[in-house]
């Protein structure tokens, strides 16, 4: 597999601007290297703090890097503007971690999904491809969804939505920041289970954000450890989570709970 995204010394500095250190400044990200291949489910893992949403927002150029650069299908985009910019964005895609302040409780599911197609100017059935994004999401019929509002369907389902309106624009890669965190065990695994089928199904990238080892072992196949804004251990995620050689990491997997362990 070829690499279609990766980062090349990845710095991020944020000024203080309250307090007894107004002025000062904290780096969030420290020379921070990573890829992610065609097809690949790739975790970014790490404690609040850690640096990881930081890099996923620099990712989406929700922020800029202080220092650095983002290669994108081999492309130095680290200082597009404009349409290039605009392009890149519908190329790589978020999920964020909150489903019900990501939509819009004014408009309906329909209105979410409506309008990304009309925006990137789709030139197929809008009411057909509304339809078929709500059953690769799996939430049937779509006939019962498209009018319903964010606060009428639960949190899984909301997260559902904004999944299919983020591939509405057919993006190559999508980021997802803690997508299952706010959810119900069983419906982590429900969400956990359709990322990968979208994986199969479209052959999109994934950068799945976590601070728990537990949904990475069932659903990544590569696995980055940040700590401190730093990469302190990579590899094939059963690998690292078999064997990991960072002091940090094994902390994360010893205070990792046991899913098997019973009450």
């Amino acid at each position: 597999m070829s690499q279609i995204l990766r980062t090349e010394s990845i710095n991020k500095e944020f000024m203080v601007r309250k307090g007894l250190v107004t002025g000062s400044t904290i780096r969030a990200l420290n020379d921070v290297d990573i890829y992610l291949e065609e097809r690949e489910i790739l975790a970014l893992v790490g404690a609040s703090g850690s640096g990881k949403s930081t890099l996923a927002r620099i990712l989406v150029f929700l922020y800029r890097p202080t220092s650095g650069k983002i290669f994108f299908q081999d492309r130095d985009v680290t200082k597009y503007k404009g349409r290039k910019l605009k392009k890149y964005r519908s190329d790589v895609q978020m999920v964020f971690q909150d489903p019900y302040a990501s939509l819009d409780p004014y408009h309906t599911v329909d209105w979410h999904i409506r309008r990304p197609l009309i925006l990137s100017h789709y030139k197929g059935n809008i009411d057909e491809r509304i339809d078929e994004l709500l059953e690769m999401v799996r939430l049937n019929p779509p006939s019962y969804y498209r009018e319903k509002f964010p606060h009428q369907i639960s949190g899984g389902q909301r997260q559902r939505v904004y999944l299919a309106r983020a591939l509405a624009v057919e993006p190559k890669v999508l980021i997802a920041d803690e997508p299952v965190s706010m959810l119900d065990v069983s419906l982590r695994i429900e969400v956990l289970d359709l990322l990968s089928s979208i994986r199969e199904k479209l052959g999109v990238s994934i950068i799945y954000i976590t601070h728990d080892l537990n949904t990475v072992s069932v659903i990544s196949d590569r696995i980055y450890v940040l700590h401190d804004g730093k990469v302190v251990e990579s590899g094939r995620t059963q690998d690292v989570i078999a064997n990991p050689s960072d002091s940090y990491t094994k902390a994360l997997i010893e205070a990792a709970p046991d899913p098997y362990k019973r009450l």
